[in-house]
C-alpha cells in the first residue's frame, strides 16, 4: 500500500522569512497624528486622505471642502489683488509717460508752427524781392539801353582808322595830314575845317594805336565809308602805300566808332557768321546786319538773343 509522501521541507531562507514576520507581527508600529503630515507637506487636511489615486474615494467632510475653498478664495484674490496693483502701477507709469510724450509734442508743435510762419514771412519777402529785381533790371536794362544811345549818337560823325603805323612823337596836325592824305586816296576831299578832333586810342598794338576822327557830317563819314568799301572791291586794297607812308605796306582798315555794347555785339556777329556760313556781316549807320548769300535775306542783329533767332526762327 502506497503513502503520500510528504512535502519537502522550505528552504532555510524561506524557514527564516516566516520566523522574522512572525515576529515583526507582534512589534508595535508608532502612531503619526495626521495633522502633522498635513503641516509638514503643507497641504490641507483634506487633501492629504487623496493625495494619490490608489486611495480609495472617501466622503469627505463639508467642513473640510469649506475650509478648502476658502482657502482657494484667499489665494486667487490676493493674486488678484497683486495683478490689480501691477496694472495700476503699469497705468500710472504710462500715463507719466504719455503726459511727457504730449508735453513733448506740444513744445515740437509750436516749434513747428513758428518755423512755418518764419517761412512763410521768407517766401513772402523772397518774391518781394525776386519782382524789385526783376523791375530794376528792367530798369538797368533802359537805362543801358538808353546810354548805348547816347553813345551811338554821340559817335555818330566818328570814323575808326586801324592799321596806321603810329611814330614815335605824333601831334594832331601830322594826324590831320595823314587823314587828308587817307580822303584823298579814296577820292573824297576833306576840308580841315570839316573835322571836329582827332586822336588815337590804345589798343592791344602799341605800334598801331587806333585813329578816331570826328567829323562835323554824319554824310561825311558815311561817304567814306562807302568809298573805302568800293576801293577795296578793286584790284587792290587800301594800304599804307596810298597815303605816302615809308615802310612795308599795311592794309588800312576803316569803320564806324561803335560804342563797346555794339563792339560786343559786333564781334559775336563775325563769330556768328564764321561758324554757319554766312558770307556778309557789317555795320552801318551804327547797325549790325548780316547776309547768307549775295541778294539773299537780310537779318538785323540788335542783341545776343536775336542770333539765336536766327538760327531757329519761331
Amino acid at each position: 500500500m502506497f503513502t503520500t509522501p510528504s512535502s519537502p521541507a522550505p528552504p532555510a531562507a524561506a524557514a527564516t522569512t516566516s520566523a522574522g514576520t512572525a515576529a515583526l507581527a507582534h512589534v508595535p508600529v508608532p502612531t503619526i497624528p495626521l495633522s502633522a503630515v498635513a503641516d509638514t507637506l503643507k497641504v490641507p487636511v483634506g487633501l492629504s486622505l487623496h493625495g494619490s489615486s490608489s486611495e480609495p474615494n472617501l466622503t469627505e467632510n463639508p467642513k473640510v471642502i469649506r475650509k478648502r475653498k476658502r482657502c482657494y478664495s484667499e489665494v486667487l484674490n490676493d493674486f488678484m489683488d497683486e495683478m490689480r496693483k501691477m496694472f495700476l502701477d503699469f497705468k500710472g507709469e504710462q500715463e507719466k509717460r504719455s503726459d511727457q510724450i504730449c508735453s513733448a509734442v506740444e513744445v515740437i508743435r509750436s516749434s513747428v508752427d513758428f518755423l512755418a510762419e518764419k517761412q512763410d514771412a521768407l517766401r513772402t519777402r523772397v518774391e518781394q524781392l525776386e519782382v524789385g529785381r526783376k523791375a530794376d533790371a528792367q530798369h538797368i536794362k533802359s537805362l543801358e539801353d538808353r546810354l548805348d544811345g547816347l553813345e551811338r549818337n554821340s559817335r555818330s560823325t566818328c570814323l575808326e582808322i586801324r592799321n596806321i603805323p603810329a611814330p614815335t612823337s605824333e601831334s594832331k596836325t601830322v594826324l590831320l595830314e595823314t587823314f587828308i592824305n587817307t580822303s584823298k586816296a579814296l577820292n573824297v576831299p576833306v576840308d580841315h575845317r570839316e573835322v571836329k578832333d582827332i586822336f588815337r586810342i590804345n589798343n592791344k598794338d602799341p605800334a598801331h594805336r587806333t585813329i578816331i576822327v570826328e567829323l562835323t557830317s554824319a554824310l561825311l563819314k558815311e561817304k567814306m565809308i562807302a568809298m573805302y568799301r568800293k576801293f577795296n572791291k578793286g584790284s587792290s586794297k587800301l594800304t599804307t602805300e596810298h597815303i605816302h607812308l615809308s615802310g612795308p605796306p599795311k592794309q588800312i582798315f576803316i569803320s564806324e566808332n561803335l560804342s563797346p555794347k555794339m563792339k560786343r555785339l559786333f564781334y559775336l556777329a563775325r563769330e556768328f557768321a564764321k561758324s554757319n556760313d554766312f558770307m556778309f556781316c557789317w555795320v552801318s549807320h551804327g547797325k549790325i546786319f548780316l547776309r547768307r548769300r549775295e541778294n539773299g535775306p537780310l537779318f538785323r542783329v540788335v542783341n545776343e538773343t536775336d542770333l539765336g533767332k536766327i538760327i531757329d526762327p519761331k
